[in-house]
């Protein structure tokens, strides 16, 4: 038997394929395949599915990657800004928790970022690092890239450490 949610998201994606255009249908294999993802464990967080993000961390380094889609667009079909933030705050976030003791995690306290230029390319990548560990915060610093080594921001952050919830 056949849920109320699922009929209603059955309709939805006939109506939306039937009205969709190509871009349309691009985000929506996108948005689809980082579910079916998140549903076979690859990702652990929606946010991370939904972006394709994928991340290397070092104990010192992190470099975080999505590729540049439709999906992150702003209205000039570049990266948006905000997704912008995110990869950095994944890279430095992530970086951070990793060098905490077992039992404790991070929280973004502050981050600033500076924009410098855009990209039509094909990835953005964030490579985090340290500037300062200390046992209640760390502050880390970002570079955000394209895959041509074009510069696009650079970010700060700084994170305090918490004990981790359940």
């Amino acid at each position: 038997m056949m849920t109320k949610s699922k009929e209603q998201i059955e309709q939805l994606l006939a109506t939306i394929l039937q009205e969709s255009s190509e871009e349309d249908e691009e985000v929506l294999l996108h948005l689809l395949h980082g579910l079916r993802d998140k549903q076979q464990g690859i990702h652990r967080r929606y946010i991370n599915a939904t972006l394709h993000m994928v991340g290397k961390f070092e104990p010192e380094a992190s470099e975080v990657r999505i590729p540049i889609t439709p999906v992150i667009h702003n209205t000039i079909k570049v990266p948006h800004g905000g997704i912008i933030a995110t990869i950095a705050d994944a890279a430095m976030g992530g970086l951070a928790s990793r060098a905490v003791p077992e039992g404790y995690n991070v929280v973004t306290t502050n981050m600033n970022v500076t924009y410098m230029a855009t990209t039509k390319n094909k990835e953005l990548i964030a490579r985090g690092r340290f500037v300062h560990k200390g046992r209640q915060t760390l502050v880390m610093a970002c570079d955000i890239e394209d895959e041509t080594g074009r510069q696009l921001a650079i970010a700060t952050g700084s994170f305090f450490v918490i004990q981790r919830r359940l």
